[in-house]
């Protein structure tokens, strides 16, 4: 179970980190597109549970204490934490997004629509 529920922080905390470096750079393409949905998927079955792990009833069957996500891979302090830490993440992914986004719509930017590192780091033209 803690291979399971930590594959899946894993991949959510990617898809978290991958909107704020698209959005610092300005980028938009299926990734993008892909995090998003992820993020967004995750936080509308975070908030219909009431703001608790949907794993949490399966790791508490199979053998976790209570439920909290300690059944995974990470320092206690830190998995205590993830809403704390991850919310103002995805909202700042969200809001680098917009920004880029209405900036596009102004004509003040061109679009960037490459897939290349260069391009995330702002080295190519």
């Amino acid at each position: 179970m803690r291979v399971v529920h930590s594959s899946v922080f894993v991949a959510e905390l990617w898809a978290i980190l991958w909107l704020v470096l698209t959005g610092l750079a300005r980028r938009r393409d299926r990734s993008v597109a892909l995090a998003a949905s992820l993020v967004a998927a995750e936080s509308a079955v975070f908030v219909a549970n009431r703001g608790t792990c949907p794993l949490t009833p399966m790791a508490e069957r199979y053998g976790a204490d209570d439920g909290r996500v300690s059944d995974i891979f990470l320092p206690d302090a830190l998995a205590r934490t993830i809403p704390q830490w991850s919310i103002p993440l995805v909202a700042l992914g969200a809001v680098l997004h917009v920004r880029a986004w209405r900036a596009r719509r102004s004509g003040r930017e061109r679009v960037r629509r490459s897939g290349s590192w260069g391009d995330l780091w702002g080295s190519n033209p």
